[in-house]
């Protein structure tokens, strides 16, 4: 059975960049889904903010590490969905949080442009030798 779960929000604050023990690296990007609905006047209302804890691994993760707090992402999750209830501290109202892992990140580019930056090699070219030499069969 497939299951998808992608959605788009704000860094809360840079990425983070970890090493486990055995080595493995991971990042962990803190996500605020911002709910925008119009009410019966027509005008915009913020509703409630949907945080997510998301963490990537490996490759993934060390691509993750360049973004930075404010950067709009879109993220792709894998089905391991952990959701988190608790009571604020400051006022005891109800809140929650969703930790996920990431299958993929990708900046979103709705609200501003992203800045591309070219290799300064081809990585699909061949290195050739500075000489070419034609081999003769010795017999």
């Amino acid at each position: 059975m497939l299951f998808t779960f992608e959605f788009e929000g704000n860094l809360a604050a840079d990425a983070e960049l970890k090493i486990t023990e055995s080595g493995t690296t991971y990042c962990q990007l803190k996500v605020g889904h911002n709910t925008r609905r119009r009410n019966k006047d027509g005008e915009w209302e913020n509703g409630p903010t949907m945080w997510v804890a998301v963490t990537a691994w490996e490759g993934l993760a060390e691509r993750c590490s360049q973004l930075k707090k404010g950067n709009t992402v879109l993220v792709t999750c894998r089905d391991d969905l952990r959701p988190w209830a608790y009571l604020r501290n400051d006022n005891g109202q109800p809140g929650a949080l969703l930790e996920v892992t990431a299958a993929n990140v990708a900046l979103s580019l709705r609200f501003k442009p992203a800045e591309v930056i070219q290799p300064t090699t081809e990585p699909w070219a061949i290195d050739e030798p500075e000489t070419s030499k034609v081999l003769e069969p010795s017999f």
